[in-house]
């Protein structure tokens, strides 16, 4: 496991540390609209599928993956989205003595529906859709490491007991488009399928961080100091925000050149997104500045291509409605970005580093989940979808890289908000 899975797992499991009912049986209430959890899973693979090394056709082996979970249960226990992050791999790797499988189904995304909630005591089934990413490679000594990333689409099936603020959740997923493209060397491809199949065990906990605010609500404490503060625009703050995140190659370099034609496609990368940004809590707007900085590498037996994205996005929204808490936003994202192109063979730069400097207009969307006007800080998650960004190649011409980005979840603290609505409620103590 890398530092920054390392990192996420620890801040986010610090943060579970009371056990809930299921509150939401009670009252349909805003504060009662989420729950968030957090817990861990193994994807267990069967062998299946087809890969060929050596003209020798193989099955890819029995695999289990470890894998960190957070998600939320949304809609009083009908909708649940959630995020899994592999934490390691266990099983056999070795195909000939000499040559090693590198084979890593990794983190998804996915959107479960309860037909009937979820309630304590009760097995629930539930379906959904699964978006997954998963590393497929192969190391040898002599030709070095071709490793491809591929984007799949699963359906979800599964069972669901819930007790005691926990839940245990048994599932089958189904990929049904497996055929993919793979290269045995620089210039020889073939048909690859991928594993269909998967199961998943989990176990998760329950939090909540928002019925504190209920009691204060009905009693009219919450609207009464709303009206206080906004009279002063004291509901007005600056934002700091930081989330987990992934952005997707919509669109990238296709070579004519024989070898880098075996290049594998830049599809996603993880990276961490931080911001600052400015909330006016009347006008129900937010603006701010994002900042991303990865790199996403892609090698084909010793021949490496890098490519190196830097993004400093100027954007803001205008947040839509609020339904019970669930707050969804859209706006504008003007990016100012930073790319550059290199080539390396076994580690040694072939050529110059080619770079290119553009403004991209985009879009930004998604939505928060905001259990009180005097939240002092919130989970929100965002989408951003940048078109017609163009870089320059390895081959000097221009090449679409059009980007779309997902973050599960940001937690956003307003600090100006946290001193002011502090200091409010102490004077009427």
């Amino acid at each position: 496991m890398n530092a920054s899975k390392l990192v996420l797992v620890v801040v986010l499991i610090s943060v579970a540390q009371s056990t809930i009912a299921q509150l939401y049986l009670d009252d349909r209430s805003q504060h009662r609209f989420a729950q968030t959890y957090v817990g861990l899973n193994s994807l267990i693979i069967p062998s299946q599928g087809r890969y060929t090394w050596n003209q020798t056709e193989h099955s890819f082996p029995v695999t289990s993956i470890p894998r960190f979970t957070i998600g939320g249960l949304h809609f009083w226990g009908k909708l649940d989205f959630n995020m899994n992050i592999a934490l390691g791999f266990i099983g056999d790797d070795d195909i000939d003595g000499s040559t090693k499988l590198k084979y890593a189904p990794g983190g998804d995304l996915s959107a479960r529906f309860y037909p009937w909630r979820m309630e304590f005591g009760k097995i629930r089934p539930y379906g959904g859709l699964s978006l997954s990413q998963m590393v497929f490679g192969i190391e040898t000594d002599e030709l070095g490491e071709r490793k491809d990333v591929f984007l799949t689409t699963s359906t979800v099936t599964g069972l669901a007991y819930a007790f005691n603020g926990n839940q245990i959740n048994l599932e089958m997923l189904w990929t049904p488009l497996n055929d993919r493209e793979f290269y045995s060397d620089r210039s020889t491809q073939y048909d690859l399928k991928l594993p269909q199949l998967f199961f998943s065990l989990g176990f998760v906990k329950y939090f909540d961080t928002t019925i504190k605010n209920e009691k204060e609500k009905l009693n009219g404490r919450t609207a009464e100091l709303e009206k206080k503060l906004c009279k002063n625009g004291k509901l007005n703050s600056l934002s700091i925000g930081v989330a987990p995140s992934w952005a997707y190659f919509l669109t990238s370099p296709e070579y004519s050149s024989v070898e880098r034609q075996s290049v594998p496609r830049h599809d996603a990368d993880f990276v961490w997104e931080f911001g600052v940004g400015y909330l006016l809590h009347n006008q129900g707007m937010h603006f701010g500045i994002k900042y991303r900085d990865y790199t996403s590498g892609r090698e084909s037996f010793g021949l490496d291509h890098l490519m190196r994205r830097t993004s400093i996005a100027f954007e803001g929204f205008k947040f839509l409605w609020d339904y019970n808490g669930f707050v969804p936003f859209i706006g504008p994202s003007i990016s100012y970005e930073r790319w550059a192109v290199g080539e390396f063979e076994f580690n040694e730069q072939v050529g110059n580093t080619i770079r290119t400097s553009f403004v991209s207009p985009g879009v930004i969307f998604g939505w928060d989940i905001v259990a009180s006007p005097l939240e002092t800080w919130i989970l929100r998650t965002n989408l951003r979808y940048y078109p017609f960004q163009k870089v320059r190649d390895l081959e000097g011409k221009k090449s679409r890289v059009d980007q779309f980005e997902f973050n599960f979840i940001e937690v956003v603290l307003y600090p100006g908000r946290m001193v002011r609505i502090s200091k409010a409620k102490a004077k009427n103590l």
